[in-house]
């Protein structure tokens, strides 16, 4: 008879071609429990058979039951039997002490009654104070409202701007209703300097656009005449013939011959007098420098002075770049021009003063200047699509609809007949 345990162990004949059939019918119990008990000794630190004493054991030495009445005295424990300065003390009939106790150093506390005395006369008295101010972020949290959500300190770089362009700036003394002689002349002359760039930008748009092409008959002829003449592409073929011949030849020319021994010592003599000469020409180009030290001061002299003048003036072009608008959109800042008054304009009293400027116009300019408003192009009020114009039939003369009716009949037959 055949045990059970047989059965149950007997090997079941199952076909494992397939990933799916290979993971359903295999046993991997025992693979799981060893990894299970490796990644176990890995979390708590490794094997411990394979470890030395002292990494097991160690020795204590600190002083369990010899703690300092300081450190008692400092245990969470023991902070419900200190004193609380927000309930009163309850005063007794004590009676005379036999024995003078020495008095123990009291630990300073937190004031608490200072603080919510404060707190509430704020409350009662209803006074405004800044939560984002410097004496408050000095102070406690538990002086601050407990209901406020805890203050955000801002950046240093928060209210900073990129640009050392003052908000207002100051005009030109030119511009005032009395100026002098000097100031005014000196308005005129950046005014005329902003004029004369402008034409010469418009001067140079003319002259770099390209000319006119001018066909002349000459070239015309030239051009419809390629390829009629026969005798041009007969000496073509003679050209190519020759050049062939010449690269046969060259070709030749290309082939080794072996040089004789007398050939070979005749070039390294040369090679070797070459080395020479080069040799001594290094050494009188040396013993030359040498001699013109004072020349080569002065070149490096005149190098660092270049030097300087190069780093002034990338300073100055650094310090203009500070004061210059940045390009934060697809608009160039172009600035206004200069406002100015001719002589026969400028008058001595305010009374008959024309103020050509606009002060809405100059925030809005400083603003883009200041890099606080990107530049934009004036959008005026414009159509998408084009408005559509249809003749109403009704609206014209029986004469002219009959005009109408009678070309529509002739377009008719014109289609029709191609």
């Amino acid at each position: 008879m055949v045990s059970t345990e047989q059965i149950l162990n007997k090997r079941k004949r199952v076909s494992k071609k397939n990933k799916k059939a290979w993971r359903k019918h295999t046993e991997i119990k025992d693979v799981e429990k060893f990894l299970e008990a490796k990644l176990r000794e890995e979390r708590t630190g490794g094997n411990p058979t394979d470890k030395k004493n002292k990494d097991l054991f160690y020795i204590d030495k600190s002083d369990l039951f010899q703690t300092p009445k300081s450190k008692l005295a400092s245990m969470k424990c023991h902070s419900d039997l200190q004193i609380d300065t927000r309930v009163a003390p309850v005063v007794g009939r004590l009676g005379p002490s036999k024995r003078k106790k020495k008095k123990k150093k009291s630990q300073p506390q937190p004031d608490v009654a200072m603080t919510t005395e404060s707190m509430s006369a704020n409350r009662k008295t209803g006074s405004v104070y800044d939560i984002w101010g410097d004496d408050n972020q000095k102070q406690d949290q538990k002086e601050l409202d407990p209901c406020l959500p805890p203050p955000v300190q801002p950046p240093a770089i928060y209210k900073t701007s990129d640009t050392k362009i003052s908000a207002v700036e100051l005009p030109h003394p030119g511009t005032s209703y009395n100026p002098t002689f000097t100031d005014h002349q000196d308005l005129l002359q950046t005014a005329l300097e902003v004029e004369e760039k402008r034409e010469k930008e418009k001067a140079k748009a003319t002259r770099d656009a390209a000319p006119p092409i001018q066909i002349t008959e000459e070239d015309y002829i030239k051009e419809m005449s390629i390829g009629l003449n026969q005798a041009e592409s007969e000496g073509g073929s003679e050209s190519e013939s020759e050049t062939e011949a010449n690269e046969g030849e060259e070709c030749r020319k290309s082939v080794t011959v072996r040089k004789t021994r007398v050939q070979r010592n005749r070039e390294k003599a040369e090679k070797l007098k070459m080395e020479e000469a080069a040799a001594l020409r290094e050494n009188k180009q040396y013993l030359h420098q040498i001699n013109r030290i004072k020349a080569i001061k002065k070149e490096i002299r005149k190098e660092e002075k270049n030097m300087e003048t190069k780093t002034s003036a990338r300073q100055e072009k650094k310090a203009i770049n500070e004061t210059r608008p940045g390009k934060y959109g697809p608009g160039k800042f172009m600035g206004s021009e200069p406002d100015f008054l001719l002589p026969e304009e400028v008058s001595s009293s305010l009374r008959k003063l024309v103020t050509p400027a606009n002060n809405l116009q100059d925030r809005f300019t400083s603003l883009q200047k200041r890099n606080m408003l990107e530049v934009r192009k004036k959008v005026m009020p414009h159509r998408k699509y084009k408005l559509k114009h249809v003749e109403k039939w009704r609206k014209k003369l029986p004469e002219e609809i009959d005009e109408l009716v009678k070309m529509k009949r002739k377009k008719k037959k014109i289609k029709l007949s191609e």
